[in-house]
């Protein structure tokens, strides 16, 4: 016996357990005795039904999710003295735009990953130059676009520092900039005016909208970064396909083992509310092109095999034994003398 045939024998050992616990549950199979013989079928008698199909069965899970920004970061507050400005909650702040004020002096947003972990001037190298020169460039400033601060690179400072009136030095320093990833949405203020400048000020996300999941660990292997999955946002229309983009550990509180996972996605033309709960469904394991039926259609002959109930087209029924195997979304693959199109009883 196979890998993939154990496995299919197991699960279904495992659904008729579960069946049996449940009593008169929907997933429950059936004990012959429970059922009248094919013969004993009166033509008249109506019974549910439903029909074997033909298909793919993917094991998918829906896990429950809220719309928003993503997790938001911190920006703490660099330069020396007063906080004098703040923004306001729900602000976007572009490239260049004031991300707070000290002693009236604004320190601008520039895009980066690397925070500005110390002064930079001219003969200085590394990857925080490289961003520096990557967004004087994208102000339109004459540099040279590598991790280098040469004389180009010194030029294009003086010159953003006299036009944004500051004092002209040369050097870029906390009291000019701070690097945020990309442009942001002030999701919280945290600092307030007058205090001084050395603590938390801000929490920032993007500007994106993201529905954001917190799953179990188990199901974290469903949702890893690049995992395609489908979106269901309340009140905002149809499905939308999304793409895993972040998992992290929650910090929700007595999260334990748990992880955050944000899911961006294309909106279109969809109008979507302020904040709504939504759903993100991840497809798992799964089979191609077999024969399924419902679960509960499914017969326990009592000796360790099974069968399904085909109804004929007299009404009457005949029991056709079937080898169950894979299960997925309440159906069930089997293999046996049945095709697609005939129909099977189901208890209701």
């Amino acid at each position: 016996m196979g890998a993939l045939t154990r496995r299919r024998a197991l699960v279904t050992s495992v659904c008729v357990v579960a069946a049996l616990a449940a009593g008169a549950s929907a997933w429950a199979i059936v004990d012959p005795a429970a059922r009248s013989s094919a013969s004993d079928q009166s033509q008249a008698e109506h019974r549910p039904t439903d029909p074997v199909t033909r298909g793919d069965l993917v094991d998918s899970k829906v896990f429950a999710g809220t719309l928003g920004y993503g997790a938001p970061t911190t920006v703490p507050g660099a330069a020396a003295g007063t906080v004098t400005w703040l923004p306001a909650p729900g602000q976007v702040v572009h490239r260049d735009e004031l991300l707070y004020a000290v002693d009236e002096r604004g320190v601008r947003a520039m895009h980066g990953q690397v925070p500005l972990w110390r002064s930079l001037e001219r003969g200085l190298e590394g990857s925080d130059v490289l961003q520096l020169n990557q967004n004087l460039a994208a102000l339109g400033y004459d540099v040279s676009v590598d991790d280098t601060f040469g004389p180009r690179t010194q030029r294009a400072v003086e010159r953003w520092q006299e036009d944004r009136g500051h004092e002209v030095t040369g050097t870029i320093t906390s009291a000019d900039i701070a690097f945020v990833d990309g442009d942001v949405r002030v999701a919280t203020v945290d600092g307030t005016l007058g205090q001084p400048a050395s603590v938390d000020l801000l929490t920032v996300t993007s500007t994106n909208r993201t529905v954001t999941a917190t799953v179990s660990q188990r199901d974290a292997d469903r949702l890893a970064v690049g995992t395609e999955v489908r979106v269901r946002i309340n009140g905002g229309g149809d499905e939308l396909d999304g793409t895993v983009v972040d998992v992290v550990p929650s910090s929700a509180e007595n999260a334990g083992s748990k992880v955050d996972v944000s899911v961006a996605f294309e909106a279109g033309d969809h109008e979507l509310p302020a904040a709504a709960s939504a759903q993100v469904e991840a497809s798992g394991e799964s089979v191609q092109d077999v024969l399924s039926v419902p679960v509960a259609a499914l017969v326990a002959n009592g000796d360790g095999e099974y069968a399904v109930e085909v109804v004929r087209r007299d009404g009457s029924s005949t029991r056709v034994p079937v080898r169950p195997g894979f299960v997925a979304g309440g159906r069930i693959a089997i293999t046996g003398k049945v095709a697609a199109g005939d129909h099977v009883v189901v208890p209701g």
